[in-house]
């Protein structure tokens, strides 16, 4: 009855004809997470619904669309928003985008058109660059498929599937150092020669020896999750700001970012070593975290989802102060961010990290009781 119900509503909402009554039954049944595998089928299928009739919505139609759907619901302004509301408002918002996105192109000019796009993840935009231990730095996206990089005897190859893998070689006297980097919006896997796998956040790099000694160590600004080899007789070591881990077999996540005054280790697997300097080493088990700022560790268990979601391309809120949440919104979609007017707030709730920056703040206004401004690339945040 509800599937039947929701359509019905679902298709009187794009032809306009909802009355208020209908439109607080539409967002009532788009908060049941019980029909959100039935609301995604009608988002998927939004295309040929409106295609005996594909330029019937102008730049103005697609306004007007967005005010009737979204700004139709009952007021409830929270600040915690459940993850199926916030995916639901997402997902309108960007239903509204998509039917009036062909006309609205013709309509305007190639200017405006190039804005919308930078307001999408940097993906195409920015290169992920690896610099050789002579200091040449080659751009991965450039390179073709299972290509070849040598660097001073060892042998990296870049897969179909843009990984980079080094083969392993004995260490010779002499330490030679690659370093990856990832810019804004990208994101990197890497398999060290040791057969650690890495995956590397946006804004992030890593140093890392082109072949390992008797001590693995590596050093990364940024964020990271490793995937460990196990080598008993070699620990694995990752250097990052004041502080090191050591593992011997494992996986957790590294966050270190020079803009953030913290560095947080999130253990999932297996057991590690946190050393801050000057400092005695503190042992984690698996589902804790290792917060260090201002030379202070701090120990607690936490929900893992968050601190590695963005392995799945997702954005995850689960309590997140809004400060988080902006870092994560600059370096994926290369923006700034006004943190001097930044209010008192925590988010909660998940996105595709593949969701149009104006859908994904206009999502968080309509849950929430933040309000975004966006000019020149400039965001601003206030209450």
């Amino acid at each position: 009855m509800n599937d039947k119900r929701l359509e019905f509503l679902f298709k009187k909402a794009i032809n306009r004809s909802c009355t208020q009554e209908e439109y607080e039954e539409l967002h009532a049944l788009l908060a049941d997470p019980a029909n959100e595998s039935q609301y995604r089928l009608y988002f998927e299928q939004l295309p040929t619904l409106t295609a005996a009739d594909p330029a019937v919505f102008t730049a103005e139609d697609t306004a007007a669309m967005l005010h009737r759907i979204l700004d139709k619901q009952p007021e409830k302004k929270v600040t915690r928003m459940k993850p199926y509301v916030l995916w639901a408002a997402a997902s309108i918002t960007f239903a509204a985008i998509v039917l009036g996105y062909r006309q609205y192109v013709l309509l305007q000019p190639p200017a405006t058109t190039k804005s919308i796009a930078a307001l999408t993840p940097a993906t195409k935009r920015n290169a992920v660059v690896l610099t050789l231990s002579n200091g040449k730095q080659v751009t991965l996206d450039t390179l073709r498929n299972r290509h070849v990089i040598e660097d001073n005897g060892t042998t990296a190859v870049q897969s179909g599937n843009g990984t980079l893998s080094y083969q392993e070689s004995p260490a010779t006297g002499e330490i030679v150092y690659n370093t990856l980097s990832t810019p804004r919006g990208r994101q990197f896997k890497l398999e060290l020669p040791d057969g650690t796998k890495v995956w590397l956040n946006a804004a992030s790099s890593l140093q890392y020896p082109t072949a390992f000694g008797d001590t693995r160590q590596v050093t990364l600004t940024g964020e990271a999750y490793f995937e460990v080899a196990q080598q008993a007789q070699h620990p694995f070591e990752v250097i990052v700001n004041n502080e090191k881990i050591t593992v011997l077999g494992t996986s957790f996540n590294v966050k270190a970012y020079n803009d953030e005054a913290y560095v947080k280790t999130t253990l999932l697997q297996g057991s590690i070593l946190v050393k801050p300097q000057q400092q005695p080493p503190t042992l984690l088990k698996p589902g804790e975290q290792a917060t260090l700022s201002n030379n202070q560790l701090h120990i607690r268990k936490v929900d893992t989802k968050e601190d590695v979601a963005w392995m799945s391309d997702l954005f995850y809120f689960s309590d997140t102060d809004i400060s988080a949440v902006a870092h994560q919104l600059e370096r994926w979609y290369d923006i700034e961010i006004d943190y001097a007017s930044l209010p008192e707030a925590r988010l909660y709730g998940q996105l595709p990290r593949s969701t149009p920056l104006p859908v994904l703040l206009r999502a968080i206004e309509k849950t929430s009781n933040i309000k975004f401004s966006l000019n020149n690339n400039r965001l601003s945040i206030a209450q």
